[in-house]
């Protein structure tokens, strides 16, 4: 199985508090894992890093050149007044009929995409997000406290869609239940540390 992320040694400090202090682990083709830690453990932070939107103080943070990293960004500036089927086309390149196909994943019907995004309502906004990630053929995405922006039908139709994945994901959640049900194996932030636990949260 194919190593899509390589993390080594990876230290960051933000004046006095460590976050992180030599932390070394790996992310391989099709793993679901589950990041857990206290709240300003650093699991926001270290999705930013691997994102390449926060710099490392020292240690190496490497994607292999075979990933293609997803994200969906929770506050993203979105030109609200193009419709739905225009966002996905001109974020994903992808053909209308292509977008109608995966956007129909998440119930976005044909009437949803020929409205314009500020016409749709939050949980519609969100699967939009998430069938664009998926038009962009991630194969190693990352999500952070999804749950919180969901009504229920829609994070039930985003824990069907991780249950089918056929890639690899980090998830980011308080919600030990949604992680419980999406994720195989646990990453905890622990004083400075990382512990792998090649099994689900409960266990």
């Amino acid at each position: 199985m194919a190593t899509l992320l390589n993390i080594e040694k990876l230290a960051k400090s933000y004046g006095p508090r460590v976050i992180f202090k030599d932390v070394t682990f790996a992310v391989n083709e099709k793993q679901k894992i589950g990041l857990i830690g206290r709240n300003g453990a650093g699991k926001s932070t270290l999705l930013r890093m691997i994102l390449g939107d926060e710099e490392v103080d020292s240690g190496t943070i490497f994607l292999h050149d075979i990933v293609r990293l997803g994200y969906v960004e929770q506050h993203e500036k979105i030109d609200l007044t193009q419709t739905a089927l225009s966002y996905l086309e001109t974020q994903t390149n992808q053909p209308a009929w292509q977008c109608a196909k995966v956007a129909g994943k998440f119930e976005l019907k044909p009437y949803h995409l020929d409205q314009t995004i500020s016409e749709l309502s939050g949980g519609y906004r969100m699967r939009l997000k998430l069938a664009c990630m998926l038009l962009k053929d991630p194969n190693l995405f990352l999500l952070d406290e999804p749950t919180n922006y969901l009504d229920v039908h829609t994070q039930i139709l985003l824990e069907k869609f991780l249950q089918n994945y056929n890639g690899a994901f980090i998830i980011v959640s308080h919600d030990r239940e949604f992680l419980k049900r999406t994720c195989e194996q646990t990453l905890e932030i622990e004083q400075g540390g990382i512990i792998f636990y090649p099994r689900p949260i409960d266990e």
